[in-house]
């Protein structure tokens, strides 16, 4: 993976990342979640890039930058999930902000977990879970033993991972959903999670921050909710015709490493419900980023610092 820095500074210099396709560079979108993009400069081969909200100051982005290290770290050491290789490059732009990209290897799009559960059948989904719940049942078993002392958490969609193929219908995964290291000790987030609030729109982060931030966070550091919500996310793929079979092939896996009942087993009627909340929330919270980029882009003439995806299919 090679950063041309010189390229980046003037990328960064010349985007808008209101309209990023106004930008003197175009970056090309590999894929977007719910509060960050991922991108490519098509004269930087190999890289994947995500940006960071902008950061008050220097000291931000150094502790931004060592909990993500911290965070790898942990993930690769102690549950055993290898983690995309990864560096970071910062910068002030031409507007003054202090502003830190992210950037990985870039995976070939076909080992990208959701593209291969849109073409896969029930043996390459066997394969896929178990590659899954390998690291997932590793880090379950992390923060039980270690309580409230420190908890790992993570985004476990497929679409955060890329798998290699090791045999016929079995794979390796690489975890590379990196950029929002959650970390708990003791109790408390070592991530400053003024991050999550800085995409929201100004006259929603009371509400963001009273009622949803924790609930959010909680979800990632309960690993259940993790396959419940990775489970879920096979709808907005077309594949809610696996979701039995998944469901299946992770209760047996939990009761044979012995989780349940600690671990209570999945079930259909949760997993759809999940789904249609999930899909609520994200739907108003993205119309209400989009108001919010007019209002500031069209109405007041302001500067609005967020890539916001298109059309979202669910």
């Amino acid at each position: 993976m090679h950063v041309d820095e010189t390229l980046l500074q003037a990328f960064e210099n010349g985007l808008d990342p209101a309209y990023p396709e106004q930008s003197g560079i175009r970056p090309v979108i590999l894929g977007y979640g719910e509060i960050s993009t991922t991108f490519a400069i098509p004269a930087m081969p190999g890289v994947a890039l995500k940006r960071m909200p902008p950061f008050e100051n220097l000291d931000q982005i150094k502790d931004h930058k060592a909990i993500i290290s911290q965070y790898c770290r942990l993930l690769t050491e102690t549950c055993g999930i290898r983690v995309v290789d990864f560096d970071f490059w910062d910068m002030e732009n031409r507007h003054g902000e202090k502003i830190l990209y992210v950037a990985q290897s870039r995976l070939p799009e076909i080992s990208i977990g959701h593209q291969i559960l849109k073409s896969g059948n029930s043996p390459e989904l066997d394969g896929l879970m178990d590659a899954v719940l390998d690291p997932l049942i590793r880090l379950f078993k992390f923060n039980r033993d270690n309580g409230d002392s420190l908890s790992i958490g993570l985004d476990g969609q497929l679409s955060n991972w890329s798998f290699e193929r090791s045999g016929e219908n079995r794979f390796s995964s690489l975890y590379f959903d990196i950029t929002t290291p959650m970390l708990r000790i003791h109790g408390r987030e070592k991530l400053d999670t003024g991050i999550f609030l800085k995409s929201c729109p100004s006259f929603l982060v009371w509400l963001v921050r009273w009622r949803f931030l924790s609930e959010v966070l909680d979800r990632y550091h309960d690993v259940r909710m993790v396959l419940v919500d990775l489970m879920a996310n096979f709808y907005k793929e077309g594949r809610e015709d696996l979701i039995d079979p998944a469901m299946r092939i992770t209760n047996a896996r939990l009761e044979r490493e012995g989780l349940i009942p600690g671990m209570n087993p999945l079930d259909r009627p949760e997993i759809d419900a999940y789904y249609k909340n999930d899909v609520f929330i994200w739907t108003i919270f993205l119309f209400l980023r989009r108001l919010d980029r007019f209002m500031k882009t069209r109405i007041l003439r302001q500067r609005y610092n967020f890539m916001l995806p298109g059309k979202i299919q669910r």
